[in-house]
């Protein structure tokens, strides 16, 4: 069976272990705050340092799902359902063979499918021409797909949601809401998959979960009372600093 389901409370993480972790949970909900995106791909390569692969996933579900999904559900009028229909099928699928892959895969050949697929992010960010006027419908599908198959894994399926609908929904506030949105039902649908598979059965998840919460939450009032005061340019590269050196930590921690 899994083994991150078998530790009782009395075999959380040593001090440090969690000294580190809350580190990370700090810095990915700080950057949140500045940015308004990036929590779990920030936080994820660096808390598999120190935590089983399924319980990060558990932890920082739990998380999103108190802080992230209130916070982007806020202006659900202006939604487009139309978008939200083509991709949501790609997602579903996505979900299930990711479900598949955390369940019964090995753990470090998902290591390194997470380092490189940050790597891929960054290199789409910041090398690949993004400018292209408008992309195709047909695309809802793999990047759905995608966009399920990590966010099941890691939480981080985000970029790709956001690849397909900024390249659909031109007005900003309607991008905002959708992608907002998208994201809640993922959280959603992972919490009642995780907890049909028995994912979720673990107390030491929910122990871990109230300590993580204040430490999130602190990190994200801390990011939104900076987002003022930092150039956006400045944010930008300081996330992208930040997620090359977890996507390199992942892909070392993968490695045979």
């Amino acid at each position: 069976m899994i083994e991150a389901l078998q530790h009782p409370l009395h075999l959380l993480p040593a001090a440090d272990h969690l000294a580190f972790a809350a580190g990370a949970v700090l810095l990915a909900y700080c950057i949140f705050g500045l940015a308004g995106f990036g929590s779990s791909i920030t936080a994820v390569p660096f808390l598999i340092q120190v935590l089983p692969l399924h319980t990060v996933v558990c932890l920082m579900l739990l998380i999103d799902l108190v802080l992230c999904t209130v916070l982007n559900l806020r202006e659900r009028r202006y939604v487009d359902l139309a978008e939200l229909k083509r991709i949501v099928p790609g997602m579903l699928i996505g979900s299930l063979a990711g479900l598949l892959l955390l369940v019964r895969a090995p753990a470090k050949p998902l290591f390194l499918l997470l380092g490189l697929f940050i790597m891929a992010v960054f290199l789409w960010n910041n090398v690949f021409n993004r400018k292209a006027a408008r992309i195709s419908t047909r695309l809802a599908l793999p990047l759905g797909l995608g966009g399920g198959v990590f966010t099941t894994l890691f939480g981080t399926g985000g970029p790709l949601y956001i690849i397909y609908m900024t390249g659909r929904i031109d007005d900003k506030r309607a991008l905002r809401s959708t992608l907002g949105v998208l994201i809640g039902a993922t959280a959603l649908i992972r919490l009642c998959m995780f907890a049909v598979t028995g994912l979720l059965s673990d107390p030491a998840v929910y122990y871990l979960a109230l300590l993580a919460l204040p430490v999130a939450l602190a990190g994200f009032v801390l990011g939104s009372r900076l987002h003022a005061r930092v150039s956006s340019q400045g944010v930008k590269k300081v996330v992208w600093a930040i997620l090359l050196v977890g996507g390199a930590g992942a892909i070392i921690k993968g490695l045979p």
